[in-house]
């Protein structure tokens, strides 16, 4: 297409120093570090609201959380998440709460229920207090990961091959056991069949499982929650995504909603900018892609721009599995007979490997009924009291509560009924009978394993909602309706992940598919990432050092009335307008 714009005298336009495709947390914190750094950005957002997996939506006076759980390490101001809101100066429009630290975990097996406290000591007595038969052998594998973790800097280590390399010197005689799958390193550390469960049932938090996902990266998970402590923003995890676009409209950028991206404009061997599905084309030298890493490479860029060795490494990454969530409002107070701990509940005493294997979608020969039976049998699933995490924000009427129950299912269309296409490719669902079978037959299955531990629970559900794969494919664009990029596997782990700057000049990349991993502050970690590669910078260092860039005394202040989801869906343009080009089709 650029060609074609040359001719028409667009090769001297420029509308933007910077443009952000996706406004999920890895485009966001990009955005926000370069608009504060000088840099005039606007950020494209197909959907209605910003925050990608950290938005929220509302229903009936209730507010549901997409994707915002629990964050790592966030009651120190060193804590990553911390550090980079501190460097565009929003760290104190944010506030956080700890949960529960006797067990910010609770993870339930038919044959044990363990609570994962904050505190390494506490975590290795536990567990040794649990399977006491298994003493010796824990101690092992507490000394190896605790090892591993002290020698892991999440900012630096996935980021390069020097950043492993100083992972490795500083983890010494442990480092050889960091490329090890989990599984394996149980097996060299000793630890029997009873505990295994527990060691690998936090592992669908970062979506690998433990025959595939290295040690480092268990080991750089406990830390930050074992040794940093669990936490939940209050407001809900709308505040994040709102708080840093003040942070971009401060700075003198801006964001539009409903603008889907068709094309990363690439002319004379460098990015120049974006074609919007209704034509309008938005020039910028710079273009960060925090959208799906497939489809960046396979449908945003044209075929001639991208080699074919890089089109067929990025074709063969394997994805991680996708997410079902489940929804409910219940007329009843949980905080007044749970904790605020995040609630891990498991049908078998399996781990997530065996897990997935069993609901294989292929091992089913493709029949729903025999695997609808399957997940019956195997599910396992997160629950997320989001009312117990954050009792004051008005997130459901007094006395209410709501839920959140997330599961992974195969990335399979056929499984819905869609055949090989997805609602990208155009594939129609929101009427496909065995569309809406699948949906309502694994809804229930979730509430039922929620019902296990919330007493009474369905005599008191007010309202249910579901949403698929198939859901956050249409509204992310994901491959397979993925939120967690790439999976963190021996062939997928930081180095050997896409980094921030393309061989394509002027393109750079975010999102949960790069070396820092998947998660909000794994994305949040891409964002500094890609826009120090943006500014040839180190970022890391200078906000570590307190470098605050931006006019942080031009953010508005969050009172009583101030209103996440009302900034976030906000198309007032209140920065540099985008002119409009031109309409190409």
């Amino acid at each position: 297409m650029w060609a074609r714009l040359e001719e028409k005298g667009f090769i001297d336009m420029q509308d933007w120093d910077a443009i952000v495709v996706g406004s999920g947390m890895g485009g966001m914190t990009a955005a926000a570090y370069l608009a504060a750094a000088g840099r005039r950005t606007l950020v494209l957002e197909q959907g209605d609201v910003l925050g990608g997996c950290t938005h929220v939506f509302r229903r009936k006076g209730y507010e549901f959380e997409v994707g915002v759980h629990y964050l790592g390490d966030c009651g120190r101001p060193e804590g990553n998440i911390p550090t980079i809101l501190r460097g565009v100066g929003a760290d104190k429009h944010v506030e956080f709460r700890e949960i529960d630290p006797d067990g910010f975990d609770v993870l339930a097996f038919p044959s044990v229920t363990f609570k994962v406290p904050r505190g390494w000591n506490a975590y290795r007595d536990r567990l040794i207090e649990t399977f006491p038969d298994d003493a010796a052998a824990l101690r092992r594998y507490v000394r190896v990961i605790r090892k591993l973790a002290d020698a892991v800097d999440r900012a630096t280590t996935p980021a390069s091959t020097r950043g492993i390399a100083t992972m490795a010197l500083r983890a010494g005689w442990a480092a050889p056991l960091a490329m090890v799958p989990l599984s394996r390193l149980l097996d060299l550390c000793g630890v029997g069949p009873a505990p295994r469960p527990v060691l690998c049932g936090q592992t669908p938090a970062y979506a690998a499982p433990a025959n595939r996902a290295p040690a480092i990266v268990q080991a750089g998970f406990l830390k930050n929650y074992v040794e940093g402590g669990a936490y939940f923003p209050v407001g809900g995890g709308q505040v994040l995504s709102a708080t840093l676009a003040e942070v971009v409209r401060a700075n003198g950028g801006d964001f539009r909603l409903n603008a889907r991206v068709r094309e990363i404009l690439v002319g004379n061997g460098r990015a120049r900018g974006v074609a919007l599905a209704d034509g309008e084309v938005i020039t910028a030298p710079v273009v960060v892609s925090n959208a799906d890493l497939k489809r960046t490479y396979l449908q945003l860029l044209d075929p001639a721009v991208v080699s074919p060795l890089k089109r067929k490494l990025v074709s063969s990454y394997s994805m991680a599995w996708p997410l079902f969530n489940t929804y409910l409002a219940l007329d009843v107070d949980l905080s007044k007979t749970m904790t605020s701990s995040q609630i891990w509940k498991f049908r078998a005493d399996a781990d997530f490997g065996p897990m997935q294997k069993a609901v294989s979608w292929e091992r089913a020969g493709r029949n729903r009924e025999r695997w609808l039976e399957t997940l019956r049998e195997n599910a396992g699933a997160m629950i997320h009291i989001a009312t117990n995490k954050d009792q004051d924000t008005a997130l459901a009427p007094a006395g209410h509560s709501i839920i959140e129950i997330m599961t992974y299912l195969p990335p399979d269309h056929e499984l819905w009924g869609l055949g090989a296409d997805g609602p990208v490719e155009g594939a129609k669902y929101r009427d496909n009978p065995d569309y809406l079978a699948v949906k309502d037959a694994v809804t229930e299955i979730m509430i039922d394993l929620a019902a296990d531990v919330i007493p009474n629970l369905r005599e008191h559900i007010v309202w249910k909602e579901a949403g698929t794969p198939i859901t956050q494919e249409r509204y992310t664009q994901s491959s397979g309706g993925g939120s967690y990029g790439i999976e963190m596997n021996l062939r997928q782990i930081g180095p050997l992940r896409p980094q921030s700057k393309t061989e394509i000049p002027g393109l750079f990349l975010a999102g949960a598919s790069m070396g820092w991993g998947p998660g909000v502050e794994g994305v949040m970690l891409s964002g500094v990432g890609a826009a120090g590669a943006v500014l040839r910078r180190d970022l890391f260092a200078e906000i570590r050092n307190g470098r605050v860039f931006g006019a942080a005394d031009q953010l508005p202040a969050h009172d009583q009335g101030w209103d996440p989801l009302a900034v976030a869906t906000d198309t007032t343009l209140r920065g540099q307008k985008a002119r409009v080009t031109n309409k190409t089709n």
